[in-house]
């Protein structure tokens, strides 16, 4: 009698493993997977919405005809947090057992964009932070390619957050747009033009806050690619 009391103690934890093998196999990847489809969300939306906030500071900055705003110091730590999540949400990806809905080459790629992404903004925010408010000259215009241009590139963020998701297919990745290079560049030709060369840094940080934004945009083509895998 007592042999098979413990026979049938055997079955049940055999029986116990077996199910919790299944549970690991099936169930926890795809929990993992659903976490770094999350954070890497987050982690899109608030870095476009760190770099949208940099060039919107730097537009302020460059204008004599426009209310400097403040530093975008609750949007970079948004984007700080968020970028932390997806580091924890990443370490526990790698560490759940069983096969990887994503390869990992194309998930490291969707992460490392983040990081891309808020280089972007940590540059564009150092090259006018310590930078005075430009008020001898007004750079209308040249603010006005640059809020276009950080809205684009923030709405095709935005967009791919949303796919990974499962809410929508990865967005095409924007072209190059050479028209508004030359137009941003048209904007401060004077200025670089000038003797004395009174606002020349100034019409260079307007320049190199545009190659950042398409540094940003530089990014897209591999995103999309990893997001559709």
């Amino acid at each position: 009698m007592g042999w098979k009391l413990s026979l049938i103690r055997v079955e049940d934890i055999g029986l116990g493993c077996a199910v919790s093998l299944v549970v690991g196999l099936f169930f926890w990847p795809r929990g993992a997977s659903a976490a770094m489809g999350k954070a890497l969300a987050e982690a899109y939306e608030e870095s476009s919405a760190y770099l949208k906030a940099a060039v919107t500071f730097a537009a302020g900055r460059c204008s004599a005809s426009a209310a400097g705003p403040s530093t975008p110091v609750a949007e970079a730590g948004q984007a700080a947090a968020a970028a932390r999540r997806l580091d924890d949400a990443f370490r526990s990806y790698l560490a759940e057992r069983g096969a990887k809905p994503v390869p990992l080459a194309e998930m490291t790629t969707l992460v490392t964009g983040v990081v891309g992404l808020r280089l972007a903004a940590d540059a564009v925010l150092a090259l006018w932070e310590r930078a005075g408010a430009e008020r001898r000259a007004d750079r209308t215009a040249a603010r006005g390619e640059l809020l276009a241009g950080a809205e684009g590139v923030s709405q095709w963020f935005a967009a791919l957050a949303a796919s990974l998701e499962g809410d929508r297919p990865a967005p095409e990745p924007l072209p190059h747009d050479d028209a508004a290079e030359r137009r941003l560049a048209e904007t401060v030709r004077q200025d670089l033009e000038t003797r004395g060369g009174e606002n020349t840094a100034a019409a260079v940080r307007v320049i190199w806050t545009g190659d950042h934004l398409d540094a940003a945009r530089r990014l897209q083509p591999a995103l999309a690619a990893a997001a559709r895998t």
